[in-house]
């Protein structure tokens, strides 16, 4: 169980909580798409509760009391629905925020206005209870927020945001006491806690999925579709930064079965050696993909040709050794890079290596192609 949790942090996925710097492109599609349907799901959720809330209102408050307060829930019932209405697309993280916080701003207005109309006044039963409703709502758009993945970062953002506006409207409206203020936003803290629980619930839940559906079981590489996703970003990056990036497509090739084991049993154990040995000389930073049965591309980002080549140079040298019940592993591969290369698309240099990776497999065993030909191990 230690170990687990030892492997989970140095994993980087409790980093991942955190912030969502590090977070992996189809990490970051899914979770922004889960915050975009959630808050549609808000919006519409504090539409209907708005507008039930309004015969509760016409029950219980005054008459200029309840008129004043019926116009402010009309326009966050309009706002809610627009918000849940809006055509659907690829949503960016400001765009997915931004629309979450509109949704958290409905409630607190009318929070904020019902204080400064019952500011002053005096009132018994059920009127009282509603009353206390009202001081409530924020509360309840605090708690509302475990259900959205969000890192720590966003979740503490919005209590901040929502806890400066209750202690301003508190403080400045209201004119509560020092204690009753520090009162209150201690209860803010401790929901604000349990809310970021829920996040960090929701989100290593969605990581987990995530994980599970853009690796291959069996070596750990991306699989294709998720490499794709990553590629075309790394390259669009280097584009938009004029920054190099070398992409390696490596064949594993042919495996002869040895010690009485079966041919695909030797394939299994020789490809898992050989994603597990580039993920040990690799850097972090650096992806390994699992492009088509035997071949892996390694994007290798923000390095020039001649950085690639000291990877493929060291890459060769230690696959060289690898051998898992089948014969000595021997790497052919293509490198090309999009600056030297002038390559315009990430296909490109997909294609580019994979002609050189038929040439390193024509020329012999353990070598690398690139633009200028073969390269050996030294």
């Amino acid at each position: 169980m230690f170990q687990e949790q030892s492997d989970w942090l140095a994993s980087g996925r409790f980093a991942d909580l955190l912030s969502a710097r590090r977070h992996a492109p189809y990490l970051t599609r899914h979770r922004l798409a889960a915050i975009d349907a959630r808050t549609r799901v808000v919006a519409i959720a504090f539409a209907l509760a708005t507008l039930l809330w309004i015969a509760l209102d016409v029950a219980t408050l005054r008459a200029d009391l309840w008129r004043f307060l019926l116009a402010a829930r009309i326009f966050a019932i309009l706002v809610l629905l627009r918000l849940a209405i809006v055509p659907e697309r690829e949503t960016g993280r400001l765009r997915a925020l931004t629309m979450l916080g509109i949704v958290l701003a409905m409630p607190l207005m009318i929070y904020g206005i019902s204080q400064y109309l019952f500011a002053g006044l005096s009132h018994h039963g059920a009127a009282a209870i509603n009353v206390n409703l009202y001081r409530a709502l924020p509360l309840l758009a605090l708690a509302g927020l475990s259900i959205f993945p969000l890192v720590a970062g966003e979740g503490i953002f919005f209590a901040l945001v929502i806890a400066a506006v209750v202690g301003g409207i508190q403080s400045g409206l209201v004119g509560v006491n020092t204690i009753e203020l520090l009162s209150l936003l201690w209860v803010f803290g401790l929901v604000m806690s349990v809310y970021l629980i829920g996040c960090a619930i929701q989100l290593n839940h969605m990581m987990a999925l995530a994980h599970r559906a853009s690796h291959d079981a069996l070596t750990g590489a991306l699989i294709r579709q998720s490499g794709v996703e990553v590629l075309d970003l790394h390259f669009r990056l280097a584009c938009a930064q004029d920054a190099p990036l070398s992409v390696l497509l490596l064949g594993a090739g042919d495996f002869k079965p040895a010690d009485g084991k079966s041919g695909n049993a030797a394939r299994d154990q020789a490809l898992k050696a050989i994603v597990a040995k580039l993920h040990a000389l690799l850097r972090q930073a650096d992806v390994v993909i699992r492009w088509d049965g035997e071949q892996f591309v390694v994007i290798l980002a923000n390095t020039p040709l001649r950085g690639a080549r000291l990877v493929v140079e060291r890459v060769m040298r230690e696959l060289l050794g690898v051998r898992t019940g089948a014969a000595p592993f021997t790497p052919f591969m293509g490198l090309a890079e999009r600056q030297t290369d002038g390559a315009e698309d990430w296909w490109q240099l997909i294609a580019l290596s994979g002609n050189r990776m038929q040439l390193a497999k024509k020329s012999g065993a353990a070598c690398c192609a690139d633009h200028e030909g073969i390269i050996k191990p030294g």
